[in-house]
C-alpha cells in the first residue's frame, strides 16, 4: 500500500507536507512494523491545480530519488492551490509509469478528474460492477479499475452522486479505500473529494490501524488529509480521521477560498 496527501489552501503552508511525504515514503516505521519493508518505492505522482494552470506528473521512480520531480513540484507551491500526491508500494498491477498515481480521467458527462487510492480492492468485483472485460485490466492496478469505474458510472460530481459511488466502492475493499480526487469542469468549477475508509476487520490488528489510518489537518487557510506516517515528519495538530469519513471540498479558484462538508460513507 501507499502514502498519500490531499491538500488545499496556501501553497507555502503545503510545502512542509510535501517534505514530510518524501521522508515518510523513504522511511516508514508503520510499514516496517508490518514486516513489509520501510519504503514506498514503486513510483509516485501528483496533480496540482491553480487558477491558471494544471500540472499532472507521474514517474516510476521513488519520490525520494526523483530530486528533479520533487523540486519542480515544490517550486510551484505558491499562492492558492489544491494538490493531490501519491507514493506507491505496489500490491496489484505492474510496476511501471502506467500504474503510478494519481490517474487522470475525462468523463463523457463533461468533466475531468484526477485521483489516487491507498489500499487493496477486489479488482474483479469492480470490473463486474462496471461491466468491463477483465482481460483489458490484466496489468492494471485495482486503483486504476476503481478510477475507470467512476469514469463510467458518475453522472456528475455533485455530492450525493459522488458519495453514492464511493460508498459502493468501499464495499469492494480488501483493506482500505483511502482516496483523494480533484474534479474540474470546462467552466473552471473545481471540487475535491477525499475518503478515509478501512474494512473494520482489517483494523483489529494494531499494526494495520497505525499504518492505514488517515490524519487530518484543519487551519484557517489550509485543509489536508494524509497517510499516518506524515505525522512523524511534520509536527502540527493532526487528528485521526474517523473510519468511514469523507470530505467534499468546494474549491473557488477565483476567490482563493474553499469550504468543507464532512460526510459518512454508507
Amino acid at each position: 500500500m501507499c502514502r498519500v496527501l490531499f491538500a488545499v489552501g496556501n501553497g507555502e503552508e503545503i510545502a512542509p507536507l510535501i517534505d514530510a511525504l518524501v521522508k515518510a515514503s523513504e522511511n516508514d516505521p508503520y510499514k516496517e512494523a508490518r514486516g513489509k519493508g520501510k519504503a514506498h518505492r514503486d513510483g509516485w505522482g501528483y496533480a496540482l491545480l491553480k487558477k491558471d494552470s494544471l500540472t499532472h506528473y507521474r514517474s516510476s521512480k521513488p519520490i525520494f530519488e526523483d530530486i528533479e520531480g520533487v523540486e519542480r513540484l515544490k517550486d510551484s507551491l505558491n499562492g492558492f492551490l489544491a494538490v493531490i500526491a501519491h507514493t506507491r508500494a505496489a500490491s496489484q498491477g505492474a510496476k511501471n509509469p502506467f500504474n503510478a498515481q494519481p490517474f487522470a480521467f475525462s468523463s463523457r458527462k463533461g468533466f475531468s478528474f484526477w485521483l489516487y487510492h491507498n489500499g487493496d480492492l477486489n479488482k474483479s468485483e469492480i470490473i463486474k460492477l462496471a461491466d468491463f472485460e477483465e482481460a483489458h485490466f490484466e496489468k492494471a492496478s485495482d486503483s486504476y479499475a476503481m478510477g475507470a469505474y467512476l469514469c463510467r458510472k458518475l453522472e456528475s460530481f455533485e455530492v450525493d452522486e459522488v458519495l453514492k459511488h464511493y460508498s459502493v466502492l468501499a464495499k469492494t475493499a480488501n483493506t482500505s479505500l483511502n482516496t483523494g480526487t480533484l474534479f474540474l469542469t470546462p467552466s473552471g468549477r473545481a471540487t475535491g473529494f477525499v475518503t478515509a475508509y478501512s474494512k473494520p476487520t482489517y483494523l483489529l490488528k494494531r499494526e494495520n490501524w497505525d499504518y492505514v489510518r488517515q490524519i487530518v489537518l484543519r487551519k484557517e487557510n489550509l485543509f489536508a488529509m494524509s497517510s499516518s506516517t506524515l505525522e512523524l515528519y511534520h509536527e502540527v495538530e493532526w487528528r485521526n480521521a474517523v473510519n468511514g469519513t469523507a470530505f467534499y471540498v468546494d474549491i473557488d479558484l477565483e476567490r482563493e477560498a474553499f469550504s468543507l462538508r464532512e460526510l459518512v460513507l454508507g
